[in-house]
């Protein structure tokens, strides 16, 4: 009888705990719990200036567990829109924490001018330059191997600020004799050398107030977001600011050199791998009903012209069907994204700012460095129900080339449907090898007599240049 209460008792704190365990919600930042008003990014600010004040403290202490209270740093005191641009972008590219946090408002001076509790001054400010960490996320500095030593902010040079029309503190247009308290619409603008583009960060509000270390004097504060423009966020996430080093074919995963060719065998997966000489056909043969049109796909690369961080790749695939069909595909490689690239964008091929429109619209049909569980759509990012998705877990390839391990297979078809007349259905499967390039395929296709196979292609032999 004992026994067997224990057991009850013991399947019932089973099922409390599942249950449990079923609803709880996901985890959240500590700060954000202990002040659920703030949004995830302000209470991450929250945190990270915890952490922040721990280390400094501790720098000065010795030890772990004291905060800093005050620091010995003086902190300049800006009333000019050209020397808030200026610390903006030093901040920016030097990650300079504290002078990121000094550029924005103090809760203080924003409870005094709006008149609201401190702790909703907090608030404020946190979600503020919570608002503002994708664009702070930009500029931290790639791996040493990959970029320039100081990230995107050696390859950026600072045009100005140019501050929006002086408003009241509530709102209106400021007349001559009206106080100036807020300038609305103001724009930072970056240029980036290398091709001549200019990218903007905008800031809705800057605040005019004073100073909390001298109330004699009058400041200009961020009292917004700092978000940077969609060509600039493109930019980095194609990795356009790295090296171009990172796209030489031994370095890049997908070896896309000139007289690099992969050769496949195509088989309808329900007969197997039933041996067909591309000759007969090629002389005039039909294929059998419920073959492919074609045995073989030959791709290979025909050229590659270099464009600074980009490359435009010329891959041609010669299907050996009776029609003799020849696919001709441009794309455009960049260190983190390849991209199939139509007759606009080959005319433009040398416009980086043209090209960070057009990608901005397009998806990629790779996009590295893959992992399982990834996805993505347009311009690369990832997205619940991306164009093309990829396998939760590695895979091992068996081909007549040779066995693969830890390839990646990706599923979607999306912009390859205009690579081929083979790739027109959707639902198309890739098993990528890093630094092999594609070793298998599985497709749609309509065979001799317009029936619906499901085709395999296999990597046969294949040639990549050193």
């Amino acid at each position: 009888m004992g026994l067997l209460l224990l057991m009850v008792l013991a399947a019932g704190v089973g099922c409390a705990e599942s249950e449990r365990g079923a609803g709880t919600e996901p985890l959240r930042p500590l700060v954000y719990t202990e002040h659920p008003d703030l949004t995830p990014e302000g209470a991450a600010v929250r945190e990270g200036r915890l952490l922040r004040e721990l280390r400094q403290g501790a720098e000065l202490s010795g030890g772990w567990g004291r905060l800093e209270t005050e620091s010995d740093r003086k902190m300049p005191l800006i009333s000019e829109g050209e020397a808030l641009g200026e610390a903006i972008f030093e901040a920016l590219t030097t990650r300079d924490e504290a002078l990121w946090d000094h550029l924005y408002i103090a809760p203080e001076s924003y409870a005094q001018l709006v008149k609201v509790s401190p702790e909703k001054a907090h608030e404020f400010v946190d979600v503020q330059m919570g608002g503002a960490l994708q664009t702070w996320e930009i500029f931290t500095p790639t791996r040493s191997s990959e970029g320039a030593d100081g990230g995107l902010g050696e390859l950026l040079e600072l045009e100005g600020l140019e501050l929006g029309e002086g408003r009241t503190v509530n709102g209106p247009v400021a007349k001559e004799d009206e106080r100036v308290v807020q300038h609305w619409g103001n724009v930072l603008r970056l240029r980036y050398a290398e091709a001549d583009v200019v990218f903007e960060l905008r800031i809705s509000r800057i605040f005019r107030v004073p100073s909390p270390q001298d109330p004699t004097r009058e400041v200009l504060v961020l009292a917004s977001p700092v978000e940077a423009d969609r060509r600039l966020r493109t930019l980095v996430a194609l990795g356009l600011h790295l090296k171009p080093e990172l796209l030489r074919s031994r370095e890049y995963p997908f070896p896309l050199k000139e007289g690099n060719f992969w050769r496949f065998r195509r088989y309808n997966r329900a007969l197997g791998q039933e041996e067909v000489d591309p000759l007969e056909i090629a002389v005039g043969g039909q294929a059998a009903a419920g073959t492919p049109r074609s045995p073989e796909v030959i791709m290979e690369v025909l050229g590659v012209e270099q464009y600074g961080t980009w490359r435009l790749v010329h891959v041609m695939r010669s299907y050996e069907d009776a029609d003799f069909t020849r696919a001709h595909e441009r794309w455009v490689l960049t260190p983190r994204r390849i991209y199939v690239c139509n007759a606009r964008c080959q005319a433009r091929i040398d416009d980086l700012s043209y090209l960070l429109e057009y990608f901005e619209y397009q998806v990629p049909i790779f996009s590295f460095p893959l992992e399982p569980g990834q996805g993505w759509g347009r311009a690369g990012l990832g997205a619940e129900e991306g164009t093309f998705v990829v396998d939760e877990s590695w895979h091992r390839v068996e081909t007549p080339a040779g066995g693969f391990v830890g390839t990646y297979a990706i599923e979607g078809t999306g912009p390859l449907t205009q690579s081929s007349p083979y790739f027109r259905l959707p639902d198309q499967r890739r098993y990528f090898a890093p630094g092999r390039g594609v070793v298998r395929r599985e497709l749609r296709e309509p065979d001799a007599r317009g029936n619906l196979i499901d085709v395999v292609e296999d990597l046969v032999e294949y040639r990549i240049m050193p």
